[in-house]
């Protein structure tokens, strides 16, 4: 019945000191330095005996372990259950901090683009770990105070992102960084408005696009883009210039006169759930993830006794 009971506010302060430096650094954490957190943390000031006889009572529970340092200092360390109950602590702890820092944070909105940004052209931007292809964002306050980010596409299909006024700036923020138009509007809008196009080219992330894809093709076992792929799809003759990155790419891998131009080690039985979700972060559509995965990457043929396990498994 003593393990079951809750921890008071002091033994939820010291909990969650050890949980984070237990995260560090595991072991044995002498009260003396406890102290020292908790005063350079803003808390109320925790007297020496006071807090030993809260680790006595949280040892009598079976969260800690008490042991003397080889200097004879009195050092404390979690045990599992101490561990298992001061790990939600220590999550609640940071959600505070970081809704508290999030609260204060300053934003300026970059209205100006850093150089013209030219709305004709889809231009990639990573959001989350996802790329997009846009050519104008729109940070839209909604009437009732929620907001979120427009993405318009060149062929004035739009993508709209939610998150909070702090989580939509980030991404407004990446966008004009990539290039892309951005401004700020109040409430969505049904179709992307009529205005004066700018003229001067901002720089493309196309290459860092690809190279991105490379490398998270290459984790999954698949190679074959090359430097001349690279700089087929980066640096675009004629109309493939206006073309998204993803439509070039494929443009260029029809053309290489190999069936296959790509290879793969793994088996896409095994390779095709990440594989599309892969490319679906990459900017790719359904279809044109399709067409990589079926007709341009060469998969092993898997032998009629590997089939038979597999199913089994």
């Amino acid at each position: 019945m003593t393990q079951a009971r809750r921890p008071s506010p002091l033994q939820r302060r010291v909990l969650i000191v050890l949980a984070a430096l237990d995260a560090k650094r595991p072991g044995p954490v002498a009260t003396r330095d406890i102290e020292r957190v908790l005063e350079q943390g803003g808390d109320a000031p925790v007297y020496g005996p006071n807090l030993r006889a809260s680790c006595r009572r949280m040892e009598a529970a079976g969260w800690l372990l008490t042991l003397r340092a080889p200097n004879l200092q009195l050092a404390v360390e979690l045990t599992e259950a101490g561990r298992a109950l001061a790990a939600p602590l220590l999550a609640g702890e940071q959600a505070r901090v970081l809704a508290e820092q999030r609260a204060t944070a300053v934003r300026v909105l970059p209205l100006v683009p850093r150089s013209q940004a030219d709305e004709a052209d889809d231009r990639p931007v990573e959001l989350d770990n996802r790329w997009h292809l846009a050519c104008r964002g729109d940070y839209v306050i909604r009437i009732d105070g929620t907001t979120c980010l427009q993405l318009w596409s060149a062929a004035g299909q739009v993508t709209r992102l939610e998150g909070d006024p702090l989580q939509v700036a980030t991404w407004l923020q990446a966008c004009h960084d990539a290039g892309i138009a951005v401004r700020v509007q109040i409430n969505m809008s049904a179709a992307p408005e009529e205005g004066t196009l700018n003229v001067a080219a901002p720089a493309d992330l196309t290459n860092t696009w690809y190279r991105q894809l490379d490398a998270a093709l290459q984790a999954q076992g698949i190679s074959g883009l090359t430097d001349e792929i690279r700089l087929a799809v980066v640096r675009p003759e004629g109309s493939l210039r206006t073309l998204p990155a993803p439509v070039r790419l494929l443009h260029v891998l029809r053309e290489i006169p190999e069936a296959f131009p790509l290879s793969a080690t793994a088996y896409e039985e095994d390779t095709g759930a990440a594989l599309d979700t892969l490319l679906a972060r990459s900017g790719f559509t359904a279809s044109q993830a399709q067409e990589l995965r079926r007709h341009r990457i060469c998969w092993p043929l898997m032998g009629s006794s590997q089939k038979t396990e597999n199913k089994a498994r």
